[in-house]
């Protein structure tokens, strides 16, 4: 077991060196002359790493079918195996391994990480034993492979480690472009909305330098009126609720002068899955809302001009009252709601008497203020669903 304990506290060692210190170790424990570490994968057997006072038909990197080697048995049964005198085993004596080599005694282990068999710890010796393994022993040899297998996954896991930090490494500078050269704004802000980091097309929109943002929180630029859904939508971004929000908002600049942006705000988490900070992209699109603002006047000045039009259409242009086309409309409209509702529609004629002697005495001046008289009086004296029409020159109609 100190030898096990040895084992357990190598350190600084490349993965070949630790193969070779648990190789010569078993060997030792063992009395085995010949030792091999390989790999299993796909029905191959590759030896990775061999100690043995003999020349031996395989070879370190050499891939063998895995059902011509002893080891086969072993990643079959998912078990530490042995044999005391492989001659006289009907299973392992009929091993091509077995014809090349004539070793007589043999112990192989799988060599685990978690559930999954990634390779197999060898023993041979060409001295036949006298006597089984005993069970002690194959428990230590499962130890050494279980061991064994763990050192493997920390070198494998270090392995990935250092190549996520190359990548890591020879993307830093690509991103540092990427932000420093942005046509749009991009941001870094901590869990509370204060400014880490901003690139140069933020800081042209915002009005400030870097230095002077990472004073500063993003609310303190923010439109009082459009406050509270940021941070809203970044509360439930924080609790995990949302990965990501968009939304437009106005800024305030240092002038006063307030923009509008597209707001696109991801977070960023720590590798324990905390949150970390916000990456925020920011694009102007003041020039857009002033356009839609535009768009939206001119579309209102039209609906505006598009109703007195109608209006100029369908009154007439003296008394205001309904002319006789807008009577023709209004009439048809009332008769076919009388029809489906049943009920009553009446209208009453007026002739303003006199009016032409009026009109020849007065002046036109004085007969066209009588008319309009006589239009604002009948509206005056009907309902708000009453219609008054002119549908003469002194006649009105009142439907």
């Amino acid at each position: 077991m100190d030898a096990v304990r040895q084992l357990l506290g190598l350190s600084n060692c490349t993965i070949t060196e630790t193969y070779d210190h648990y190789l010569a170790t078993a060997r030792t424990i063992f009395c085995m002359d010949v030792a091999i570490i390989a790999s299993v994968k796909d029905g191959m057997f590759t030896p990775l790493r061999m100690q043995s006072s003999r020349p031996l038909p395989i070879q370190a990197g050499r891939a063998l079918a895995l059902e011509t080697t002893f080891s086969v048995e072993a990643i079959r049964t998912g078990h530490a195996i042995s044999c005391a005198h492989v001659a006289r085993d009907p299973i392992l004596r009929v091993h091509p391994i077995y014809a090349d080599t004539k070793l007589e005694s043999y112990m192989g282990a799988p060599i685990r990480i978690g559930e999954e068999i990634i390779g197999a710890l060898s023993l041979l010796d060409p001295a036949p034993r006298d006597h089984p393994f005993a069970p002690e022993a194959m428990a230590l040899l499962e130890l050494l492979a279980e061991t064994l297998g763990r050192a493997i996954e920390r070198d494998r896991l270090e392995a990935e480690r250092r190549e996520a930090d190359k990548e890591r490494t020879a993307a830093i500078p690509f991103f540092q472009t990427a932000f420093a050269n942005a046509p749009i704004g991009i941001t870094v802000v901590d869990l509370d909305g204060k400014f880490l980091r901003a690139n140069p097309a933020a800081c042209r929109l915002f009005g400030y330098s870097e230095e002077e943002l990472q004073a500063r929180d993003f609310q303190s630029l923010t439109y009082p009126d459009d406050l509270s859904l940021d941070l809203e939508h970044l509360a439930k971004t924080k609790a995990g609720l949302i990965s990501e929000y968009a939304m437009d908002k106005r800024y305030v600049r240092p002038d006063g002068t307030i923009i509008w942006a597209q707001l696109n705000v991801a977070l960023v988490r720590n590798e324990d899955g905390s949150p970390r900070c916000f990456i925020s992209q920011i694009h102007d699109i003041t020039a857009e809302r002033t356009l839609i603002q535009e768009l939206d006047q001119k579309r209102r000045q039209l609906e505006e001009a598009n109703q007195k039009l109608t209006q100029l259409a369908s009154l007439d242009p003296l008394t205001g009252a309904l002319n006789r086309r807008a009577l023709r409309q209004r009439l048809d409209q009332e008769m076919a709601r009388a029809n489906a509702q049943g009920t009553p529609l009446a209208f009453i004629m007026v002739d303003v008497d006199d009016f032409k002697p009026y009109n020849d005495r007065y002046g036109h001046l004085a007969g066209d203020v009588a008319l309009k008289e006589v239009a604002q009086c009948m509206r005056a004296a009907s309902r708000a669903d009453d219609a008054v029409c002119r549908f003469g020159g002194e006649e009105f109609l009142l439907l």
